[in-house]
């Protein structure tokens, strides 16, 4: 083949489906390599592969050998292979462990934004507007000490994603298990991990915690053995090859999202709830993790103002949201659009049958 890493990419993607894992081909940018039979038609229809050709993203997925090397002669630019998360055997699940540094931004001068070359230096320092050896300054940047200029800087926040799983480990008494472990250009890290059959992990960015993305069902990991614009993926020293562990239940109730609100009933309130049920919904809002705080208040509300309780359990639930860092403001703001929201679906009483 005249692109070496592409010969690269096809051994791993092969080497992986000989474990039971289904691949797709990648790009250098981490996309599905094959380019969708649908891109020029004027409308083009949902399809996952029923139209019987290659370019259908994860859908097109095997760990077949003869289907893997079709997929890859298709996209002869290939640097890589992507993983299918939520199939079987492994039912994979893969938790991305993003590592960002904090670091300043781009300063301004008078005459506005400056640009850089996209060299990272040590975390949280920028080598913009700093002199030079000859007592040159950076194009583009401005002197502190000259009059009629200003600087100023924007600092980003350090992401570690690994120090986030590692204290939601702590505060949900489950261990991080000794897993497949790669390594990510950026410094990052995705953990592999199988889950039980029947169980469908959606994917997310960021709902446990900023730094940690979740690939479940219809996403992909890219293999180790993998080239990407940035560099290469490869294992972890140390890490199991083509083993991934069990997640641990605690972790697997976190990744599983609760289930959808009961649709609104027409007619009658529901009879007068007892303190125990009032109770259960301010333990349900209690317990919200971020990323679902206000879907619990907005739901809980609801069924509160449905059966009549809603003026006065009210304050207990935006206290209740208040305890899992959500902002004053958007806890209110999201009640009062439950009891809205509730008048609306309830019928008057004149109408009752």
């Amino acid at each position: 083949m005249a692109n070496p890493a592409l010969a690269h990419a096809l051994a791993h993607a092969l080497t992986a489906a000989a474990h039971g894992f289904r691949v797709i081909p990648l790009t250098r940018a981490k996309l599905p390599a094959v380019r969708s039979p649908h891109h020029h038609d004027p409308a083009p229809l949902p399809c996952h592969g029923e139209c019987g050709r290659l370019g259908h993203g994860v859908h097109d997925a095997s760990a077949d050998p003869e289907a893997i090397r079709a997929l890859f002669a298709a996209a002869p630019w290939a640097t890589g292979y992507g993983i299918a998360c939520g199939c079987a055997p492994h039912h994979l699940i893969g938790v991305d462990l993003d590592l960002t540094s904090g670091r300043a931004g781009d300063p301004q001068g008078a005459g506005g934004a400056s640009g850089t070359d996209g060299r990272v230096g040590k975390p949280g320092t920028s080598d913009l507007g700093k002199p030079r050896a000859n007592g040159a300054r950076m194009p583009g940047t401005s002197d502190p000490g000259r009059p009629g200029t200003r600087r100023t800087t924007c600092r980003k926040d350090r992401t570690d994603g690994l120090a986030a799983l590692a204290r939601l480990a702590r505060e949900h008494a489950f261990a991080i298990p000794r897993t497949v472990t790669v390594l990510t250009p950026s410094g990052g890290r995705h953990l592999w991990l199988c889950g039980p059959p029947g169980l469908t992990v959606p994917n997310s960015a960021g709902r446990l915690a900023s730094g940690i993305d979740i690939r479940g069902l219809g996403g992909y990991l890219v293999g180790p053995g993998s080239y990407g614009s940035r560099g290469s993926y490869r294992l972890a020293p140390g890490s199991p090859a083509w083993t991934p562990a069990p997640a641990p239940p605690a972790l697997l109730r976190l990744l599983t999202p609760p289930p959808p609100p009961r649709a609104y009933r027409f007619g009658p309130p529901s009879p007068e709830p007892g303190p125990a049920a009032l109770a259960g919904l301010v333990r349900f809002v209690r317990a919200s993790r971020q990323g679902q705080r206000n879907d619990r208040l907005f739901w809980a509300a609801c069924r509160a103002y449905e059966t009549g309780a809603g003026p006065e359990l009210a304050p207990v639930l935006i206290e209740a949201a208040l305890d899992t860092g959500l902002p004053p403001r958007e806890a209110r703001a999201t009640v009062a659009s439950a009891a809205r929201s509730a008048a609306r679906h309830l019928q008057p009483p004149e109408t009752w049958a």
